[in-house]
């Protein structure tokens, strides 16, 4: 998979078009025989530079998946400018292969561990939507230290759970953080 990355984010810097399966010569048949929704994050000297992820697999197979991500993370992300063709070397990558996915039901978001789960809360007239990460700070400790974060992401002075459709999100990482 992380091969797959890196050959659709060369493939984008240089032509500037999103390859097709062919184009990427992929060897790994189980991209090609399975699907699976996944969450690409891609870093440049260990920063966020760019993401991208579907809930729900769109795509026929994994790989399309990967592309289709790839070239949203890198040329989509409205928070950051598009990955140019000199800034694709070292890059780390990290994609969460979702493994499961559930709607919360009312007041479950208190059986919620931040250490273990993501969160993926959609305001229910789908004006917006916000995801928080799994470890993604120290602090995360308990369920009610997602509440100050979910007030901030959806600029409201009282996050009310009746008001949000909360999904609890489990993964599985691949990346190529390892260190030297």
């Amino acid at each position: 998979m992380i091969t797959t990355t890196k050959k659709t984010i060369e493939f984008y810097t240089k032509y500037l078009k999103t390859p097709k399966i062919e184009d990427l010569k992929i060897e790994n048949t189980s991209l090609l025989e399975t699907t699976w929704s996944i969450f690409i994050t891609i870093y440049k000297n260990w920063q966020i530079r760019w993401s991208s992820w579907n809930i729900k697999e769109i795509k026929s197979t994994l790989a399309e998946e990967i592309i289709e991500n790839t070239i949203q993370a890198i040329a989509k992300d409205s928070r950051f400018k598009p990955i140019k063709l000199n800034e694709i070397w070292d890059l780390k990558i990290r994609i969460d292969k979702i493994i499961s996915r559930r709607i919360l039901q009312d007041n479950e978001i208190n059986k919620i561990e931040p250490s273990k789960s993501w969160i993926l809360a959609i305001k229910k007239d789908y004006s917006s939507m916000a995801m928080i990460l799994p470890n993604i700070n120290s602090i995360l400790l308990t369920w009610e230290d997602l509440i100050p974060i979910l007030e901030a992401k959806f600029n409201v002075k009282t996050f009310e759970e009746k008001d949000y459709i909360l999904y609890e999100i489990k993964t599985e990482v691949i990346d190529n953080f390892e260190t030297k």
